[in-house]
Order: C-alpha cells, then sequence, then structure tokens
C-alpha cells in the first residue's frame, strides 16, 4: 500500500512538473493563449532574437485579443445590464495583455499594433461598479443576514473595481452590520454548592474575540446595543473536592560506587606491580544501600457540566457539549536513613523537600477554571461555522 501511495505521489510530481516545463508553443495549441504569452515575454526579454518565441508571441496575442473583442461584442449586443462586469474586466484583460508586450525592446514592440483602451475602461468601468452597487442595495432590501452578506460581497466588488463609488464605503459598513452574528457566553452555576466570588468573573475572561470573523462577533459580558443571536451557556452542573492525602512508600534502595583505590592482589596474595615496577593501584568498588520513604500529597478538584448553544431567535437548544475538569495537586518529598551515597539524584532532591500546605479549595477552583476556559474555547472554535450560518 505505502509503495503504491509513494508512486502515485511521483506521478503527480512528474505531471506538476511537466506542466511547468510546458512550451509556450504547447500552451498555445491548447489555446492557453495569455499563459503562452507569459511564457513567450519572458523568454523574449532574455533574448529578443528569439525567432520561435516571437512567433507564439505573435499568434498568442492575436488570438486571445479575438477572442476577448467577440465576447465584448457579444456582451454588447446582448445588452444585459450585469455584463458590464465581465466587460469590464475583458477591456483591463486587453490593457494588461497589451502592456505585457510594451515592455519588451522595441525591435519587438514595433511589430505590434496597440490600441487606447481608456475611454471604454473608464465608460465600463463605472458601469461594472454601479451594477454591484444597485444589486447590494437590492439585496439589502430584501432583508436578513443572508442577503446582507450577500450585500456585502457586492459593494466589496463595486468598490475594488471603482474605490470609493458613490456612498459604498457607508453601505458595506451597514451591510456588515447586519450580517454579522453576534453570540453571548453565559455562565450558570446548576451544582448545588456555593462558588466563589471570583469564579463568574474568572470563567469570562476567555479569550474569544480572537475566535472574532467577519460574520461571527463573541463577547463575554453583555452588551446592551446588541442583539444576540446566539447564546452559549456554560451551565456547571457538578463541583467536588478530593479529600487531601497524604500517602507514605518506604522502600531499600541500592548503588555501586567508588570508595577511594585499593592495590591489585595476583592469586598469591601479593601486590601486582606494573612493567616500570610500581604499585598498581585500582578503583575500589563498594555496594552502599539507604532507606528511602516518600511522601506524597495529593489533592484534586472537579468541575463538570455542558456548553449549551442556543438559538435565541428560535429559542431552541441547537447544540450542547459535555465537558469536564479535573485540577490536580501534587507535592512529593522523602526522607532517608543509611548511607546518603546510597540515592539517586532525583532522591537527592527529593530530600531537601519539606511538606507544604494543601492549597485551599478556593485556589484549586482557580486552577480548574483555567481548564474549563481553556477547553470552552476549543469546543466554540470547533462549532464556529455553525454559529455563522
Amino acid at each position: 500500500m505505502a509503495t503504491r501511495l509513494h508512486r502515485a505521489g511521483l506521478l503527480i510530481l512528474l505531471a506538476v512538473a511537466i506542466a511547468s516545463c510546458a512550451s509556450s508553443e504547447k500552451m498555445l495549441q491548447r489555446g492557453q493563449y495569455d499563459r503562452a504569452i507569459e511564457r513567450s515575454t519572458d523568454r523574449l526579454m532574455k533574448n529578443p532574437n528569439n525567432e520561435k518565441e516571437l512567433r507564439v508571441l505573435r499568434e498568442a496575442f492575436e488570438l486571445a485579443n479575438t477572442f476577448d473583442r467577440e465576447r465584448i461584442e457579444f456582451l454588447e449586443m446582448e445588452g444585459r445590464e450585469e455584463s458590464w462586469i465581465e466587460i469590464y474586466l475583458l477591456y483591463e484583460q486587453l490593457n494588461d495583455r497589451q502592456n505585457k508586450v510594451r515592455r519588451l525592446p522595441s525591435q519587438i514592440r514595433n511589430q505590434f499594433t496597440f490600441f487606447n483602451f481608456n475611454e471604454q475602461i473608464i465608460e465600463s468601468k463605472a458601469s461594472a461598479a454601479d451594477v454591484s452597487y444597485r444589486r447590494g442595495l437590492d439585496f439589502l432590501d430584501q432583508g436578513g443576514k443572508y442577503n446582507a452578506r450577500r450585500a456585502f460581497a457586492e459593494f466589496e466588488r463595486a468598490h475594488s473595481i471603482y474605490p470609493g463609488y458613490e456612498d459604498v464605503l457607508r453601505y458595506l459598513e451597514i451591510a456588515e452590520m447586519r450580517g454579522r452574528t453576534h453570540a453571548l457566553f453565559l455562565v450558570e452555576n446548576n451544582s448545588g454548592m456555593v462558588i466563589p466570588e471570583f469564579f463568574d468573573a474568572e470563567i469570562r475572561k476567555v479569550a474569544l474575540s480572537n475566535l472574532n470573523t467577519l460574520w461571527i462577533h463573541f463577547d463575554t459580558w453583555e452588551n446592551q446595543s446588541v442583539d444576540y443571536d446566539y447564546f452559549l451557556l456554560l451551565n456547571i452542573s457538578e463541583i467536588a473536592f478530593s479529600p487531601e492525602s497524604i500517602n507514605n512508600n518506604a522502600r531499600g534502595v541500592s548503588r555501586e560506587i567508588q570508595d577511594g583505590m585499593r592495590y591489585e592482589l595476583d592469586e598469591n596474595g601479593n601486590v601486582r606491580k606494573d612493567s616500570l615496577g610500581n604499585d598498581i593501584r585500582v578503583p575500589n568498588m563498594v555496594t552502599v544501600s539507604a532507606q528511602i520513604t516518600e511522601t506524597v500529597q495529593r489533592k484534586a478538584a472537579l468541575v463538570a457540566g455542558s456548553l449549551d448553544f442556543y438559538d435565541t431567535r428560535t429559542d431552541q437548544l441547537i447544540r450542547t457539549d459535555n465537558l469536564s475538569v479535573e485540577a490536580l495537586f501534587g507535592h512529593t518529598f522523602a526522607r532517608y536513613s543509611g548511607d546518603r551515597r546510597a540515592l539517586s539524584e532525583e532522591h537527592q532532591r527529593m530530600i531537601r523537600g519539606e511538606q507544604v500546605p494543601f492549597p485551599s479549595n478556593e485556589a484549586m477552583m482557580m486552577d480548574a477554571t483555567q481548564l474549563l476556559k481553556d477547553k470552552s474555547k476549543a469546543i466554540i472554535r470547533a462549532n464556529r461555522r455553525v454559529l455563522e450560518r
């Protein structure tokens, strides 16, 4: 299977490479006139004497311009107002194509005939912008978020064609405002347990603003001037704290270490000599032992509930996601007896520790709150597209 996938990947890369290396003549034969012009002008810029590329450029330039002029003529004869956008784009395309050839050396440039399309561009530009502008107004009049977003796209196109056309910028703002969805994040405690005063304020610090898009905005505090489309209700149904626990675990440890040097003896019990007659000394390895008692302090806080998505327009629950988080406190220290040299580096660190006070329930709730914020944000991010509708 892996081999077949590998071969398929190689074939795709080969196809891309062949396509990218296709000659301008091949592009001309395929009817890719503008790509052929792009390739030919690049090569003629480097080598103005390339007769083959000049021939391709002439033919592609003539054919592309002929197709565009015939299309413009047809659209103008058809007389549909919405065709002005395409007519404008075709005139721009004709002009851009001429400008590519105009940048070539004069010995090539002088072999082409150029036309001034400024008047046609100005006329079609204003007409094209007007078409999109009036379409946008029509969509706004139809009402609803979907139509407001369609209006925004039309106003945006009108502005891109003709920046500042009429009062298009004002209508862009209106369409954006009407097309945007607003969601309010709320917290409700149904656990039956009194929660710390900071909990609600802290949970609302969840950073939802970086989830905002053009068409959805999230608030964690209610804005009285906004009509919300969705409520995102964090419903806390359970809060629990484990008992504070201290557990001891005693065990023996041992290590082999070097304890100075000793003389190396032969089979007769005599000190061995080196080639110079000196006594041979070797490391004296001994096994040392100790008894270590590890003490572990533990405490946990559990917060569970659900994140419920309500559509305020229909007053319906459209989605619910269960969630739970557990904040954990853990601290370990140790005591020992015996030879300290038997302890590992980790045990050496642990014996320098002491028992610490257990965190309060409020402190544990603060830790759980951060986990709850992260989990809530992840759920909202995963379902953001649902809310944009």
